[in-house]
């Protein structure tokens, strides 16, 4: 059965309402960044209820970061999970761009081959993945992406700022619509300079837009004020729109190529009542793929907790943010990407990663075929012949004394379904004499989808280095490693 099959749907009450928003068009623009989150209806305690905020335009507010989600968005037909929900970014100097929030994308039939989610929405960027909300002073963007077909994309401006995918202006002129361009490129590191791509977008303001479910059903259509990007790949080849509403965030996205008539039926059925044929630039293009997440259904236990952890195993984390987008981690190349160079190559690189510790020599490997090694952020496989085996991993000078987060994002490929795999995250520190003063292990439990453990650790007064590492715990098995992090609490 489909979650939509599953799901309790929301009656949906009253169309056209936009809430207290003010009136771009008499010169009232509200914030261009509240487009990017989505709303909750809140009781008499302000806490968040599952309703939809269309229906609930005097008791309504944003979703706030660390709060769980009362509903969730998915597509017409229940295909793709895809909520808009925000973060709190320590840094808002990071790389040019302040995080805001993420959008998710699972796609449902994912829905139990974790058995450490059961029935829940978790990140599994084989099957789903994200985009990163943030905003500079000037622009609203992109800052990556993680998706099926390229994995992991931070998206660099040619000066090694984030947010090279730009939306739309932070100001009110992102109501008063425009075009500009848009250079981006993604590449696993980013240092000093890169060359990007000469992507150019246009943004408008569309009042009381209508999404469409059924056109028979015209009860399930929301008329919400929006606003549409359209990000035209260079030459005008190919083109994404992305518009978000105040009341859902990310709420419909298109995908557009050069020709005529190319749109499948079933998308004609998943995106009905749109425009598939028009002309751009003055290129005919067709629209090639769509979602509209204006459906809502209530999660699995009640609510969702992006920042949680399993009920079945707390080390693994629910929908866990790369490090990068929050200027956290203080581990080097996380995903083992190799530097881009001015000719705009890059390759997979194990910088700052070695193997050390007593016991055999592990073997290594590389994990092939998209979306792994699809941009060159990449994924090194170990494997120990015998125990004990040596570690792989890296060695920092010790940050200051204090309370951090540690861990790293692993899969075993290969692993026949329902099988697990042993392995300890180990964090090892040492003083100036090489003592050895902690060590701190996390065992975790690896299957063949792709999972994120963490833990927690103390640098201790008198360390000078800390290690952190992966080891396997039983042989013959694969184990392929990513995303190591080690960050302040």
């Amino acid at each position: 059965m489909t979650m939509a099959a599953r799901a309790v749907l929301i009656g949906l009450l009253a169309l056209g309402l936009t809430g207290c928003a003010a009136d771009p068009a008499r010169g009232q623009a509200p914030d261009p960044t509240d487009f990017l989150i989505q709303m909750v209806c809140v009781d008499g305690s302000d806490q968040p209820i599952f309703a939809d905020p269309v229906s609930c335009p005097d008791s309504r507010r944003k979703l706030r970061p660390g709060e769980p989600l009362p509903y969730h968005k998915v597509d017409v037909g229940g295909y793709q999970v895809s909520d808009s929900f925000p973060i709190e970014d320590p840094d808002p100097s990071n790389f040019g761009a302040r995080t805001l929030g993420v959008q998710t994308y699972f796609f449902t039939d994912a829905w139990d081959l974790d058995p450490a989610f059961p029935r829940q929405v978790h990140l599994d960027p084989a099957r789903g993945g994200y985009n990163i909300m943030g905003a500079s002073e000037d622009w609203v963007a992109f800052l990556g992406t993680s998706d099926p077909g390229a994995y992991w994309q931070p998206w660099w401006r040619p000066d090694c700022d984030l947010g090279g995918w730009r939306l739309f202006p932070n100001s009110d002129r992102a109501f008063r619509g425009g075009e500009a361009a848009s250079p981006t490129t993604f590449a696993p590191n980013c240092e000093q300079r890169i060359r990007t791509s000469a992507a150019r977008i246009e943004w408008s303001f569309h009042p009381a837009h209508a999404y469409v479910v059924d056109p028979a059903d015209d009860t399930k259509t929301r008329r919400l004020d929006s606003l549409l990007v359209r990000h035209f790949a260079s030459g005008y080849g190919s083109m994404e729109t992305n518009w978000f509403t105040r009341e859902y965030g990310a709420t419909r996205w298109e995908a557009w190529r050069a020709g005529e008539g190319l749109t499948p039926e079933f998308l004609k059925a998943r995106c009905p009542a749109s425009t598939y044929d028009a002309v751009f630039h003055g290129r005919a293009m067709s629209m090639v793929d769509c979602r509209t997440w204006t459906t809502l259904v209530r999660p699995e236990g009640g609510t969702w907790d992006p920042d949680g952890a399993s009920a079945v195993d707390p080390t693994i984390r629910t929908f866990p943010v790369d490090p990068l987008y929050l200027s956290g981690n203080l581990l080097f190349n996380s995903h083992l990407g190799g530097p881009y160079v001015p000719e705009g190559d890059y390759a997979c690189e194990t910088r700052a990663w070695d193997s050390e510790g007593e016991g055999a020599d592990l073997t290594f490997g590389d994990v092939t075929g998209p979306p792994w090694n699809a941009n060159g952020a990449c994924m090194r496989t170990i494997r120990a012949e015998t125990l004990p085996a040596r570690d792989w991993g890296q060695t920092i000078d010790a940050p200051p004394p204090g309370d951090y987060r540690f861990g790293a994002s692993l899969f075993a490929p290969g692993l026949p379904r329902g099988e697990e795999a042993s392995a300890e995250i180990v964090v090892t520190q040492k003083d100036g004499r090489g003592r050895v003063l902690a060590t701190e292990r996390l065992p975790v439990r690896v299957i063949d989808r792709y999972r994120t453990f963490e833990g927690r650790v103390r640098v201790v007064d008198g360390a000078t280095e800390v290690r952190v590492a992966v080891r396997p715990a039983q042989t013959l098995s694969d184990l392929a490693v990513t995303g190591a992090l080690l960050v302040p609490n």
